[in-house]
């Protein structure tokens, strides 16, 4: 059945896009010092480039207070994106409650998901409970 939505990939920044190395995943100042993950940002850009592909969109559980560094971090390290999806500051809630209503309410209506890339496996876990294929690039077991 055909469908006039957005076909999409699904990013991670943490862990995936982005290796933190000694910054702890909770400080949001020092996101711009992350080292991209070559293989991972290699394949972001292949997908984007892929005439069946519409949108690159970035979910990660970075808070608000981190989109300008982050939006700069991707945009110097030539990683694709069309959205970039964050946590509403101060929401501490574990990352896959946060990125389902994220999905459920900002992607899943607009977009048809063609997979995800994720590390964290109860975020990866929670992408496959809703039918999507999830490449998982980490153990991400924490």
């Amino acid at each position: 059945m055909p469908t006039d939505r957005s076909r999409a990939w699904i990013f991670d920044v943490d862990g995936t896009l982005a290796l933190i190395g000694d910054r702890s995943p909770y400080d949001m100042r020092n996101v711009a010092v992350d080292t991209p993950n070559h293989p991972v940002v290699v394949a972001a850009q292949a997908f984007a480039a892929h005439p069946d592909v519409d949108a690159v969109i970035v979910v990660s559980g970075r808070d608000e207070t981190a989109r300008r560094a982050t939006e700069a971090w991707l945009t110097f390290n030539e990683i694709p994106f069309d959205r970039l999806l964050l946590r509403r500051t101060g929401d501490q809630r574990a990352d896959n409650i946060v990125k389902a209503e994220i999905y459920d309410a900002h992607i899943e209506p607009h977009f048809t998901v063609v997979g995800v890339v994720d590390d964290r496996r109860s975020v990866v876990e929670m992408w496959r409970s809703r039918g999507l294929v999830c490449f998982q690039v980490a153990e991400g077991d924490f």
